[in-house]
C-alpha cells in the first residue's frame, strides 16, 4: 500500500483542513515523519489508521475523541486517505461520530 494524499478536517490538534502530499517524496517506499514534540506527527499515524481500521494507534483513543477542541462548531471532522494497491487507486472518508452543533 503507498498512501498519496491525506486529509485531515478539525482532527487531532488541526483545527481546519491539512492535506499531506505524499506523492511529493518521490518514488521512495520509506519516509519520515519528523518534528518537534507537539507537532502532530502521532496524529498523522492516528489518522493513516483511522482512515484505514476505523481506530487510531494502539486503540488508545477512538474516533470521537480525535476531533481538535479548537474547530468551529460547523466544522466536520473527517479524514480522507488516498492510496495505491497493486496498481490501483483507492479513497476512503472516515467520519467519526460527533456532536451535531446546537442551533440557539
Amino acid at each position: 500500500m503507498r498512501p498519496l494524499t491525506l486529509d485531515m478536517t478539525a482532527f487531532g490538534p488541526f483545527a481546519g483542513k491539512e492535506t499531506i502530499d505524499f506523492q511529493k517524496l518521490g518514488s521512495s517506499p520509506l519516509f519520515l515523519i519528523n518534528g518537534p514534540t507537539g507537532s502532530g506527527k502521532t496524529t498523522i499515524l492516528d489518522a493513516i489508521c483511522f482512515a484505514l481500521y476505523g481506530q487510531t494507534t494502539g486503540d488508545e483513543r477512538e474516533g470521537h475523541q480525535m476531533r481538535c477542541d479548537f474547530a468551529a462548531p460547523d466544522v466536520l471532522t473527517k479524514v480522507e486517505l488516498t492510496f495505491e494497491l497493486s496498481g490501483k487507486r483507492y479513497r476512503i472518508l472516515r467520519i467519526p461520530q460527533q456532536q451535531k452543533p446546537k442551533t440557539k
